[in-house]
């Protein structure tokens, strides 16, 4: 009988890259797989099996359990404004008390998003030999069927989630305590533990005192054969991946004004209908609406496909928190897929790939001249020399060859179980 794995995610997992490549390498493997996550999927989905558990909406961190459950239809309205007040009050202290309480962390956290319920109850539904957390966000879920299933865990931290959002005053106030109550509880619960850069695994060893040192699975894509494509008359920059504040593309924008004219950037992804307003009227304020384009995100499965059409791939990401000094992200190893020159961060784990395979040019720090010094310091002839290079890296630095660690330590695992 085949071993079989439970994912789950706190996203649509057709659209999630990472929970997309751990399911088809433990399919590939003679895993069944599952996984749970929410609806509002784009990309076509996957051969194996996927239950969607509640539709994907953007809910404010809020006690909406509680609301729904004292509404003011219930009773006058003063009686529903003081319960909806109460049930506000009761889910900031317990905020503020998962400093000291894992119950009171506990309930913070099914309190805090009513999807939590919903991936629990679809989940609860399977039985696995192991689960598999996708984030902090999932952990509690998986800790909890793990427990009734009599089941093993895994956690993928993926980045360091205790930090995200660490340039946020309010997010470390309010939020921070409770990721790592959560965190702390689930993580020495784990069979093994995985993200996806050395610096963020030993973060994490630090901030939990683990005995093991996690293990490092990094984001990159299946392997795919692209040919070469000799760089143009005009010269495509880049962007690809969420279109949010933190990102840098303000900056990216601002620079535009100083590349050579040949230049051009293109951003990819998702974005809110306010922040792409935002940025096109940054461009239109810079005078480079004509050189910068921000187009809609393609499927996942034809992400490395669209990016092939590129020259340079961009990310110029501040180092604003440990979260984002350790990134390695999917976009660096699919820009490399694609066979496109890198342009990104000096960060050290971006930096240290790209001085190892020789694959582009680092940005000293996220301004518009360090982004246009580096930017103008390309060629054609030199960015020719950079793609062949990172077609060169790309069979290397695959998930063909990254998932062999994951697969291994969860069939011993298994294995070891039986």
């Amino acid at each position: 009988m085949p071993r079989k794995i439970g994912l789950i995610s706190l996203s649509p997992v057709a659209d999630d890259p990472r929970v997309r490549r751990q399911g088809d390498a433990f399919a590939s493997a003679g895993w069944d797989v599952v996984a749970v996550g929410i609806a509002g999927a784009t990309s076509v989905s996957p051969q194996w099996h996927v239950d969607e558990a509640a539709p994907a909406l953007n809910w404010s961190v809020t006690s909406r359990v509680r609301r729904l459950r004292s509404g003011p239809q219930e009773g006058a309205r003063l009686r529903g404004m003081l319960n909806r007040f109460w049930a506000d009050f009761a889910y900031l202290f317990d905020l503020q008390a998962s400093r000291l309480s894992t119950r009171a962390a506990l309930r913070a956290y099914w309190d805090q998003n009513f999807r939590y319920h919903a991936l629990y109850e679809a989940a609860s539904r399977h039985r696995p030999d192991v689960w598999l957390a996708n984030d902090w966000n999932v952990l509690p879920i998986a800790q909890r069927l793990a427990k009734e299933q009599g089941v093993p865990f895994l956690y993928d931290s993926h980045e360091l989630a205790f930090d995200e959002y660490g340039e946020k005053w309010v997010w470390r106030l309010l939020y921070r305590p409770l990721v790592v109550a959560l965190e702390k509880r689930g993580i020495r619960g784990a069979a093994f533990v995985t993200c996806v850069s050395e610096g963020i695994a030993e973060c994490l060893r630090r901030q939990y005192g683990l005995e093991r040192l996690p293990l490092v699975v990094r984001n990159t894509p299946a392997y795919q054969t692209m040919p070469f494509r000799e760089t143009g008359e005009q010269i495509n920059v880049l962007y690809h991946g969420v279109v949010s504040p933190g990102r840098g593309l303000e900056e990216c924008i601002r620079s535009v004004a100083l590349w050579r004219p040949e230049f051009r950037l293109i951003i990819r992804g998702p974005a809110s209908d306010s922040y792409e307003r935002e940025l096109r009227q940054l461009a239109l304020a810079m005078a480079v609406s004509e050189r910068v384009s921000i187009v809609p995100p393609v499927p996942m499965p034809s992400l490395i496909a669209a990016a092939h059409s590129a020259d340079v791939g961009l990310f110029a990401l501040p180092a604003s928190s440990r979260h984002n000094t350790f990134v390695l992200p999917n976009k660096f190893f699919e820009y490399a897929m694609a066979g496109l020159a890198l342009c990104v961060s000096d960060l050290p784990e971006m930096a240290r790939l790209v001085k190892r395979y020789d694959l582009g040019l680092l940005i000293s720090d996220v301004s518009a001249d360090a982004i246009a010094t580096q930017i103008n310091a390309l060629d054609r002839g030199l960015i020719d020399c950079y793609k062949r290079r990172a077609l060169a890296a790309a069979r290397q630095l695959s998930w063909e060859e990254e998932s062999k660690k994951l697969l291994a330590h969860c069939a011993a695992l298994v294995t070891g179980r039986s």
